[in-house]
């Protein structure tokens, strides 16, 4: 997909604090019935989506934050400092990313799913489109609230000024998962096209064909499955039901998948190009950044999984506050993964979140089994047993997101906080980073979440209380 988002795509507004009103300019002069229109839309959505996940926010900032992995910057201090050191500064680029390019995306979704042009497909053509951009959308939401959790995000309306309140995380939650089911109705209405009528990106063909409506279904069944996990998990209003829910909505995203290699990668995937015209590469392929010597040092004996990382010919540099210099490598940073492509979601993580859901309501043996997929084929370790209670299960849960996951998005980080396991305990295992200032994490402020945006705590007048 070339990086150059379609012209519609490229007039909307960042963000709720944004005052530009909407224009379609590409539409003034409509054909009755053409894709074409609907495919330049499609593929601002899906330019802008890329773009906004394939960031160090989403990336690389979790990972500090769950200490599995820093980019020690001799020349950039904050991407220690402000992961690990002190609290983030929201007015920095730490603390005011991960907010604009998922509004970009969601405001997109809402212009094409509005748009005339959509109006005038065949109504299975029109169910597809429609279930795969709701499906994207709320995605938006999932991520956002991955990366800002009880602090709350905003619901997109239509209106520009004033800037949409901040909800709850279970209001987003709740609305995420509406919205999924939603687009699950389009994906299987009575005579859904079962191709997605427009061009996808060649990434939504390489772990599965998610031009077929079948599989871009499967998707948003294990993205609903995320966010009832989510909404059990939620400390301000945890929802026991959201069990069930949870492993149904599962059952069918892994449904058919082999238990390989190549069927936990079963997935949509971006993909990326350094060279011209698009010059937009895999975002890791950064020599700076370094694995901690923790999360090598508490894998398992045999973990496959280590034969991500190795041991660096020249060791970080300690800035930021570093007390000493990290000394792992991830095979991900080096240059040639340029083209190497990231999956939106893949089946790996449905089975993981199925674990989750199983052991909070008590199917201990379950949980063991869908852990020991992943385990075992991913890892190359032996199953689990029956866990003794939902603790054990937990800290399983922890262990394979940790090591299957590593980059992939702020799922271990997202795990710790809904376990309460970012501890003082936790920092202060061996191999840990620890800071000049503070070897013992005394005054380590052990942050589970990115700020609020500055800017956006501004444009509401300093409101930023998150509303039902």
């Amino acid at each position: 997909m070339k990086k150059t988002i379609a012209a519609i795509a490229s007039m909307l507004a960042l963000a709720g604090a944004c005052t530009e009103p909407l224009n379609a300019p590409t539409e003034d002069a409509l054909v009755a019935g053409s894709a074409q229109p609907v495919q330049n839309l499609l593929t601002g959505v899906l330019a802008q989506d890329r773009s906004a996940v394939s960031a160090f926010s989403y990336l690389l900032y979790p990972e500090g934050l769950a200490r599995n992995a820093l980019r020690p910057d001799p020349n950039e201090p904050r991407f220690v400092s402000d992961l690990i050191a002190q609290t983030m500064d929201p007015s920095a680029f730490i603390g005011g990313s991960g907010w604009n390019g998922y509004y970009t995306t969601i405001r997109a979704a809402n212009q094409l799913v509005a748009s005339p042009s959509t109006a005038s497909l065949a109504a299975g053509d029109k169910n597809a489109v429609v279930g795969l951009v709701q499906t994207l959308k709320a995605l938006q939401y999932v991520r956002l609230l991955q990366l800002r959790d009880s602090l709350g995000v905003a619901i997109q309306t239509v209106a520009i000024s004033p800037p949409d309140p901040i909800r709850t995380k279970t209001a987003v939650l709740a609305y995420a998962s509406a919205l999924l089911d939603s687009a699950y109705t389009n994906l299987t209405a009575t005579g859904v096209s079962a191709q997605i009528p427009v061009t996808l990106p060649s990434g939504y063909k390489t772990n599965g064909d998610f031009s077929q409506t079948l599989n871009i279904a499967k998707f948003n069944r294990g993205l609903k499955g995320e966010v009832e996990v989510y909404r059990l998990l939620d400390h301000q209003s945890p929802c026991t039901a959201c069990a069930a829910t949870a492993i149904t909505a599962l059952n069918t995203a892994v449904a058919g998948i082999s238990l390989t290699a190549g069927g936990l990668a079963f997935g949509p995937y971006y993909e990326y190009n350094p060279s011209a015209p698009e010059s937009f590469s895999y975002p890791l392929a950064d020599p700076r950044i370094y694995v901690t010597d923790n999360w090598v040092q508490s894998a398992a004996a045999g973990d496959a999984r280590l034969g991500k990382v190795s041991q660096s010919s020249t060791p970080s540099v300690t800035n930021g506050g570093l007390n000493q210099p990290l000394t792992y490598k991830s095979s991900l940073t080096l240059s040639t993964n340029q083209t190497r492509p990231l999956p939106l979601r893949r089946a790996a993580l449905w089975y993981v979140l199925r674990a989750q859901a199983e052991a909070e309501s008590g199917q201990l043996a379950q949980a063991a089994a869908d852990l020991s997929v992943v385990r075992s084929v991913e890892g190359g370790l032996a199953s689990l047993g029956t866990f003794a209670n939902v603790a054990e299960a937990r800290a399983a849960v922890l262990y394979e997101y940790r090591y299957s996951f590593l980059f992939e998005g702020p799922y271990h980080l997202g795990a710790l906080r809904a376990y309460s396991a970012l501890t003082q305990a936790y920092v202060s295992q061996s191999g840990m980073p620890t800071l000049k200032t503070d070897p013992n994490h005394a005054i380590d402020p052990r942050q589970t979440t990115l700020t609020f945006p500055q800017n956006e705590s501004v444009a509401r007048g300093g409101d930023v209380t998150p509303k039902p």
